[in-house]
């Protein structure tokens, strides 16, 4: 993609080219085309320029369990944002978003992923410390953060998006992540149904949720998660 500075000279005689008087709207656009012209900008780069992107750390360098995954799609979903999880800096969470959609939604994540992972601790040392297992210890502690993000996610109101900021958000993907796959995630959940304590666990978590705070104001069925190498 061009230089950010030429992207905003070409937007700005685009925006000049909606002028009511028409020489100054003609030449305008024309100045727009020269410019897309000579530094190779096409309609879709000029589209995915209206997007953007914001990352924060994620709790694995590759793999991620599968309730931080759930927790980010989410909350991209929230604020309208697509998420990648790209492993170029030992695991990021990346929020794709119209305007500044993103950086909230990259704000959202962690505040919520922080208060998630401070809830997963407390009830490690607390719910869990007899449990001697280790692999048993955090499959119960995934339950408790999977239904701890269930109400925590209540905090969020659900963001609408225009078919226009849509295209926008898949233009830059086109432009800047052309090759991706689908995301596998440590999933540590019960294979054959859920027994007495770990619906206790799940339980706990969901009522633990229920005090999430997220001071900004900043809203959920996933979609397949994307990762980018």
């Amino acid at each position: 993609m061009a230089d950010e500075k030429i992207l905003d000279k070409i937007k700005k005689c685009l925006a000049m080219a909606s002028s009511a008087n028409e020489h100054e709207a003609a030449a305008a656009l024309r100045q727009a085309q020269k410019l897309m012209e000579a530094h190779g900008v096409s309609d879709q780069d000029m589209l995915a320029a209206q997007a953007g992107e914001s990352g924060t750390k994620a709790g694995a360098a590759t793999k991620p369990a599968t309730w931080e995954a759930n927790l980010a799609v989410s909350v991209g979903e929230a604020f309208g944002c697509r998420v990648l999880f790209s492993q170029r800096h030992t695991g990021i969470w990346v929020f794709i978003g119209f305007g500044a959609t993103h950086e909230v939604a990259s704000y959202a994540f962690h505040v919520l992923n922080r208060q998630a992972r401070k809830a997963r601790a407390d009830y490690i040392g607390t719910a869990l410390k007899r449990v001697r297992r280790p692999a048993v210890k955090t499959a119960r502690a995934d339950l408790f953060c999977e239904g701890w993000i269930r109400t925590a996610l209540g905090t969020l109101t659900a963001w609408t998006t225009t078919p226009e900021q849509e295209e926008a958000v898949e233009a830059f993907l086109g432009v800047n992540y052309p090759s991706l796959q689908k995301l596998k995630t440590a999933d540590r959940s019960p294979k054959s149904g859920l027994r007495d304590h770990q619906v206790n666990d799940l339980a706990r978590g969901a009522a633990a949720g229920r005090s999430a705070v997220l001071n900004r104001g900043v809203g959920a069925a996933p979609d397949p998660l994307a990762l980018e190498g």
